[in-house]
């Protein structure tokens, strides 16, 4: 008997399942941007947080436990954002990695993201003369400008 055996058996993808879950904004159900915690100890983002409760004057129901707390004072949870942001990476770095991203002319990993065809390319692929006099960015950045245009769609009316 090992001292791992009070565990239930779980795969290592049942694992990741519960990671990404508890660094998942409740609301916006993506990895959190920076996350707040209430009183009563429950996480959103920052966003997420003053976007749901932008109407209220002070104070705030959890909606996961609804204790009211006060807006005030909100404190961004480093560790939950250092947490977030790794997975965030991993995650972008295990969909890089599979087949499907890769270019099937070159064999390379698809970097880039031509936002003019709004595809993703390989840098061989992105300096060619189909590409050459479009825009590009790493698609890292093309995922996090994603985030933050899809969050600020919620603040319209």
């Amino acid at each position: 008997m090992t001292h791992f055996s009070f565990f239930p058996r779980t795969t290592s993808s049942g694992i990741l399942k519960v990671v990404q879950r508890e660094l998942t904004c409740p609301i916006c159900m993506n990895y959190f941007k920076d996350p707040v915690s209430m009183d009563c100890g429950h996480t959103f983002c920052r966003p997420c947080f003053y976007l749901n409760w932008k109407d209220i004057p002070l104070l705030v129901q959890c909606s996961e436990c609804r204790k009211s707390t006060q807006q005030r004072n909100l404190k961004t949870n480093i560790h939950l954002k250092k947490m977030a942001s790794l997975a965030r990476k991993a995650s972008l770095w295990l969909f890089l990695s599979s087949e499907e991203q890769m270019c099937g002319t070159h064999r390379e990993t698809k970097k880039m993201f031509c936002e003019v065809d709004k595809s993703l390319l390989c840098l061989l692929c992105s300096s060619s003369q189909e590409h050459q006099d479009h825009r590009h960015c790493p698609i890292e950045w093309a995922a996090e400008e994603h985030r933050v245009s899809d969050a600020s769609e919620h603040l319209l009316p």
